[in-house]
């Protein structure tokens, strides 16, 4: 008799390993690309074993925003002079990380932090500003406030027009009356769109616009903390 072969144990599903493969199938197809039937195919499992995991579509998608998260350098702030120079190099971390995963810009922009490893990176940013004399409220209006714009311009960077292709600006503008539309006309004439350093711009206004706090570093809203910069 011909030996019975044993089978190799499949490993044990994780969720690390969905959304790790749920984030490659969103790069490489877009949202509408990701259906539990197609992810439990590239994973080789039934699709139902997903739901072990993660218990319906908002949650992977919670993940999708997580594993993006997880990829920032939350170390590259360390060590960078005055909150807003901190703040800063944090917000081009996050940027970055965007851009590494244009596809999932969306969902980072509409489905609020609500998982402990966001809250994470959310935690190193408000203390960051308590030891810089920050209230704790107004800190986190200050964070709020610099992430939403990095996604905003993430999403004008790289997002889908709703509704399919739009006229390039500059080809309208080529057609407008110059005597009606002098101002536009010569703006465009030499503009060359330069999204870092329109990122930038904007970061630095934003930041620079932002007052200092009221409480010296060290005062009543600068809690003691075991984290150091150095």
């Amino acid at each position: 008799m011909t030996p019975t072969s044993k089978r190799t144990p499949r490993p044990a599903l994780t969720r690390e390993q969905i959304v790790s493969t749920a984030l490659a199938l969103v790069d490489r197809g877009g949202l509408s690309g990701l259906t539990m039937r197609r992810l439990g195919a590239e994973l080789g499992v039934d699709p139902m074993a997903v739901y072990y995991h993660l218990p319906n579509k908002a949650a992977l998608f919670d993940g999708l925003v997580e594993a993006v998260y997880a990829e920032m350098d939350t170390a590259a702030a360390l060590g960078k002079a005055g909150w807003r120079s901190r703040i800063a190099a944090t917000m081009r971390q996050f940027r970055q990380a965007l851009l590494r995963h244009p596809n999932v810009v969306p969902v980072v922009g509409t489905r609020p932090v609500a998982t402990p490893a966001l809250f994470r990176v959310l935690q190193l940013g408000l203390e960051e500003l308590q030891e810089a004399g920050f209230a704790l409220q107004r800190s986190l209006d200050l964070l709020t406030c610099a992430t939403t714009y990095v996604v905003g311009h993430c999403l004008a960077e790289v997002g889908q027009p709703v509704g399919g292709d739009t006229l390039d600006p500059v080809d309208v503008v080529q057609a407008l009356d110059p005597a009606e539309f002098a101002l536009v006309v010569a703006a465009f004439g030499e503009y060359r769109y330069d999204p870092d350093a329109q990122f930038e711009l904007g970061l630095t206004a934003m930041l620079a616009g932002m007052p200092d706090p009221v409480t010296p570093p060290g005062g009543p809203a600068a809690p003691s903390s075991s984290r150091s910069e150095g």
